[in-house]
Parts: structure tokens; sequence; C-alpha cells
């Protein structure tokens, strides 16, 4: 049986390219069927991803082995499944 989570997060930290975070974000929530909303600027990163907790939390620690990112603030919150609506 699945448990839904949300993660709520945030990092601020130069960014100096943008746009390749973006790709790799996008690649590592789709390779752990997470869904949901990040923003990417080059001042850092903003999101809120839901998924089955064990995939949430592979996700949380791959974004922390990213040495900018390992101090990123996250926060936990209990999901439904269809948390972000397409």
């Amino acid at each position: 049986m699945a448990t839904p989570k949300i993660l709520l997060y945030y990092v601020f930290t130069p960014l100096a390219d943008p746009e390749a975070i973006r790709l790799w974000q996008r690649d590592l929530c789709e390779s752990l069927g997470l869904v949901g909303r990040i923003v990417i600027s080059k001042d850092g990163l903003n999101g809120t991803v839901g998924g089955d907790l064990p995939n949430v939390k592979r996700y949380l620690r791959k974004t922390r082995e990213y040495a900018p990112f390992k101090d990123l603030d996250a926060k936990w919150s209990e999901g439904r499944g269809d948390d972000f609506p397409g």
C-alpha cells in the first residue's frame, strides 16, 4: 500500500546554470514518479513535490547530495495521492 507524502523545501544558494539544474530535477522527479512544482532560479531552489514516501525520501537524499543543496530546508506534509492534478 502506497503512503503518499508531500515535501516542501527551499534552499537559497547561487546557481551558475539554473537550466542544468532544471533538467536534472525534471529527470529525477520523472524517474521517481513524483509530481509537483519546483521554482529554480539563479538564487536557488523552492519546491513542493509529492509521491510515494520511499520515492520522496530518495528525491530528498539525491537532491541533498548536490553540494549547494546540502543545507536544503525541508518540511513534510500528508498527501492524498492526487495532490497535483495535471
